[in-house]
């Protein structure tokens, strides 16, 4: 019955906030059309990189911590779009859509999905969910980085050239919000020092606070302007990477890698997230296939319900 009640729990209040959320954004894109793409490009310019940067300065690691966890996140990914690419092989997916397929399947909520599972996942310890929030920070940190350099490399390249894609990315804020964040903390420029600086940390805040909303209000909008896609292998395909390849992977890269405890379990369940809303996010701005990517957010997210508390379940008992 325990272990019934964790997963009614996260159910509720996980994919509950997703679903209104979404919903409510859903609503937004039928009255207004152009919501989605408005939406997209201030989440773009404006919410993330400053999300990024105040959640950077905010986290609390020790820097051995970093290493192991960029790795882990690089390695991932590497190995997911080598899968993600083959499959994309077998089933002879034009540009367009191969870029799609392997953003869904190497880019996973670890933000807005990852960081409020942990939290419900190691509740029982304060000084544990502090640790595993802070690891799942990080994780999100690099799975932004993925999302908004590599991943639109990959939208930009579908829909134009490599120099076309390689000037895009480099035109995103995000990448030097990333680096400025990690300067000051090499300088000992830390959260509690800018805090002191009101009139900027205040308002900073206040725009980190409204990310997750802006983004899943965006996939809300989107969805209600863009005709899902009749691809249901490909989905199943795209689900299949993500939900169940994404888990198998953390876990043998977190043996191979000689972790364990709690920074291992904390890995392992934020490889299982549903694909991100960064990959409808970057689709929408490089106009690469953004039904399909919303298509298999819309759907992982639903499956995620089920398959993320057996992979909880299964990391607490096993790693």
């Amino acid at each position: 019955m325990g272990y019934l009640e964790h997963l009614v729990r996260i159910a509720y209040t996980v994919i509950g906030p997703i679903a209104v959320l979404a919903g409510a954004g859903y609503l937004i894109g039928r009255r207004v059309p152009a919501a989605g793409e408005v939406l997209a490009k201030m989440l773009i310019y404006l919410f993330i990189p400053l999300y990024v940067f105040q959640k950077i300065l905010e986290a609390s690691l020790a820097g051995a911590a970093y290493g192991r966890i960029v790795l882990f996140s690089a390695l991932v990914a590497a190995v997911l779009y080598a899968a993600a690419r083959g499959v994309s092989r077998l089933r002879r997916h034009d540009g367009p859509l191969r870029g799609a397929f392997a953003n869904t399947a190497i880019l996973y909520n670890s933000a807005n999905f990852g960081i409020p599972v942990m939290a419900l996942a190691f509740r029982f310890g304060a000084a544990e969910e502090s640790y595993a929030v802070g690891v799942q920070i990080v994780v999100a940190a690099c799975q932004g980085f993925v999302a908004y350099t590599f991943g639109a490399f990959l939208a930009a390249a579908g829909s134009g050239g490599v120099r076309h894609a390689a000037g895009k990315v480099w035109r995103l804020p995000f990448v030097y919000a990333l680096a400025a964040a990690l300067i000051l903390k090499w300088t000992g420029v830390g959260a509690d020092r800018l805090r002191g600086v009101s009139i900027l940390w205040e308002p900073l805040t206040f725009i980190s606070e409204a990310y997750v909303a802006m983004a899943l209000m965006t996939l809300g909008a989107q969805l209600a302007n863009v005709r899902l896609v009749r691809a249901p292998a490909d989905l199943v395909l795209s689900m299949v990477l993500r939900l169940a390849a994404g888990p198998l992977v953390g876990l043998a890269l977190v043996k191979a890698m000689g972790l364990e405890g709690l920074l291992a379990q904390v890995l392992v369940i934020g490889a299982a997230g549903p694909s991100a809303v960064s990959s409808v996010v970057v689709a929408i701005e490089f106009k690469n296939r953004p039904g399909f990517a919303a298509s298999a957010v819309l759907v992982s997210t639903l499956a995620a319900g089920l398959t993320v508390p057996i992979v909880i379940f299964l990391s607490q008992a096993f790693l």
